[in-house]
């Protein structure tokens, strides 16, 4: 192996090592926000009620807990194919990086004010612009085969290229709904899941491809 070739791959793997840990750290953070319920005079009977109160707290933590791990999945998966990398991708990475590190706060925003208008626009802003970003580091790095792996298939990078655009593209999509019912978007934002679940079906060679 050349010498230029090992630093090369060192510094990737520090990068990749870094970003894995910030997820971690960032999905860790999420059970902050969950708390047992306080049943007043220790009544058991009241538990079933304070669970109930804590739901959306349940349902926030599920949300971005998982839209966390989709985005390091999608980080993992292009990042098996980047061999190379220069600042700009770092700068793109640690910027990235910075968006994960917020997740548990954009949680926090919608559990206490998710039904007001602009904690709503914050927070799909905050959700969409990781993906965005993941997408751009793509672009960066498959344009022209420029850091990618020389015998990947044109189409799955074309491939990649799209569905990496779809969650931003649902969340900043979403955001108009805020000035109708601001509660609702959230269920807009559930609607990832099964979109991603149906590309799959579609391009199966992508996923086999991860």
């Amino acid at each position: 192996m050349k010498r230029e070739d090992y630093y090369e791959e060192r510094g990737l793997d520090r990068i990749i090592s870094l970003s894995d840990g910030v997820f971690a750290f960032s999905l860790t953070l999420l059970a902050l926000n969950l708390a047992v319920p306080e049943i007043p005079g220790g009544d058991p009977s009241l538990l079933y009620q304070g669970l109930v109160n804590e739901s959306m707290h349940f349902l926030y933590f599920f949300l971005t807990f998982i839209i966390t791990g989709a985005y390091w999945s999608t980080h993992h998966r292009i990042f098996r194919f980047i061999r190379r990398y220069d600042g700009v991708l770092m700068r793109l990475n640690m910027f990235l990086l910075l968006f994960i590190i917020l997740m548990p706060f954009i949680t926090q925003l919608n559990i206490e004010y998710g039904h007001e208008k602009i904690a709503v626009l914050i927070a799909a802003t905050g959700y969409a612009i990781p993906g965005l970003l993941l997408s751009v580091i793509w672009h960066y790095s498959s344009k022209g085969y420029r850091f990618i792996d020389q015998n990947l298939p044109s189409d799955f990078a074309r491939l990649t290229t799209l569905k990496n655009y779809i969650s931003p593209a649902v969340f900043f999509g979403s955001m108009p709904f805020a000035f109708i019912n601001p509660a609702y978007v959230a269920y807009i934002w559930f609607l990832l899941f099964p979109i991603h679940l149906i590309l799959d079906h579609l391009y199966p060679g992508f996923r086999d491809e991860d």
